[in-house]
């Protein structure tokens, strides 16, 4: 689990996000869209197997982005009940994991920060 703590941005809601991680990761084969699990608000799919899926929480000071790996097909996660398909799968969630934490951070720090900017 990562945990990004960005500058507060009220304006920056959960659709919001998603267009942004769309724009970024849709062309590099990616599905990403709005998250019906629970405690999650936005996923990212790379395969049926991996994925990650995105908590957007505002506080008074910050916002903060809770980002978890996860196995987006059910049928799938059925099947990944036990410790070792985790830990085959946990490297390749972190790699996905880091991928999206360089481009909320860097994205949001750049000159040309499209969090502010229309998509």
């Amino acid at each position: 689990m990562a945990k990004i703590i960005l500058p507060h941005d009220p304006s920056l809601t959960k659709e919001r996000l998603q267009e942004l991680l769309a724009h970024q990761f849709i062309p590099t084969g990616h599905e990403v869209g709005l998250s019906g699990l629970m405690g999650a608000d936005i996923y990212i799919k790379k395969s049926n197997w991996i994925g990650v899926a995105i908590k957007l929480k505002q506080k008074p000071d910050s916002t903060f982005l809770r980002i978890n790996g996860y196995v987006p097909s059910v049928a799938l996660r059925v099947l990944v009940n036990g410790v070792l398909p985790l830990l085959i799968l946990w490297p390749k969630w972190n790699r996905l994991i880091a991928e999206v934490r360089s481009f909320t951070e860097n994205e949001y720090l750049s000159p040309d920060n499209l969090f502010n900017k229309a998509v």
